[in-house]
């Protein structure tokens, strides 16, 4: 295949890894298979409109795109994966989405298992008309993400600014008021977060997987929690993978949920991306909507 390879140099992989011998290294694991490798590294502000040029290019029949969730979100606002498959490389700091798909974190050992992919339609899911791969959330996650973002334009370090935002979030402890309409009915809530999944995660130690990425079906998990203690039980649980049981989470399944609120607007993360939506929000399914590069053996998930 003709394969474009777009590599955003400000993911965090490169604050260990150097970037011209990483991408060098890709580019010949991607081209050993028989590839013809055009490859594009740009920063931040023109990651966008590359992606969206391979997206329409006529000379490219794939794109592998390489960075963390956000840079994946990115490529498919930009229309990747819809006629033309995406492939993923992580080079971010969690690569959930790289974790679902089976792929190694190592970024060169996932280019050379992506040279053998296959292609595969598996699930999105949007709010608002707006699309995201993994999930949504709600509450004190999205004002964590960005007070850490706002820190880290400042200078810190992401590590310490995302332990410092998330203890101040825990001294403030913001719940939110949210009715969800759901297709059994309305649930009026009060929560510190709210999560909705795109396909359900898997039961495991954090940072979760999917365990399907096909089902056509959104999950909420909803935190039970009105104080500080079970907030830090729940987190414990999640910590060590017993979650899905708990008492402190209650779980919904559904193709489509409305979420209302008393306030107009409304911040959320998407795919830990974080935007001020208008309300309601209305959150769908969309089944096979999105093409990929799937590994060998990944394909029954």
């Amino acid at each position: 295949m003709k394969l474009a390879l777009v590599i955003n140099r400000s993911a965090g992989t490169f604050r260990r890894l150097p970037l011209d011998s990483t991408v060098a290294a890709i580019v010949v694991a991607l081209a050993g298979a028989g590839h013809v490798v055009r490859t594009e590294t740009v920063g931040r502000r023109e990651l966008a409109r590359t992606l969206s040029l391979m997206a329409e290019s006529r000379d490219v029949d794939a794109v592998v795109v390489g960075g963390g969730d956000g840079t994946i979100l990115t490529a498919i606002l930009a229309g990747l994966g819809r006629d033309k498959p995406l492939g993923i490389l992580p080079l971010g700091t969690l690569n959930l989405f790289a974790r679902d798909l089976g792929l190694p974190q190592d970024p060169v050992e996932a280019a050379g298992i992506l040279a053998t992919a296959s292609v595969r339609d598996i699930d999105l899911a949007e709010v608002n008309g707006l699309p995201f791969a993994i999930w949504a959330s709600m509450g004190m996650h999205p004002w964590v993400v960005r007070r850490r973002d706002h820190m880290q334009r400042g200078g810190m370090a992401k590590g310490r600014a995302m332990l410092l935002a998330a203890l101040k979030a825990f001294r403030r402890f913001p719940l939110i008021d949210v009715t969800l309409s759901l297709p059994e009915g309305n649930v009026t809530v009060s929560t510190p977060m709210l999560f909705i999944a795109n396909n359900p995660w898997r039961e495991e130690p954090l940072p979760l997987s999917r365990e399907a990425l096909d089902t056509g079906k959104l999950v909420i998990h909803v935190a039970a929690c009105s104080g500080r203690l079970s907030l830090l039980w729940l987190f414990f649980e999640a910590v060590i993978g017993h979650w899905r049981a708990s008492p402190r989470l209650r779980t919904y399944t559904t193709e489509q949920v409305r979420v209302t609120s008393r306030k107009r607007r409304m911040m959320v993360s998407l795919d830990g991306e974080v935007t001020v939506m208008s309300a309601p929000l209305v959150f769908r399914a969309r089944p096979k909507a999105l093409r990929v590069l799937m590994p060998a053996g990944e394909e029954e998930r």
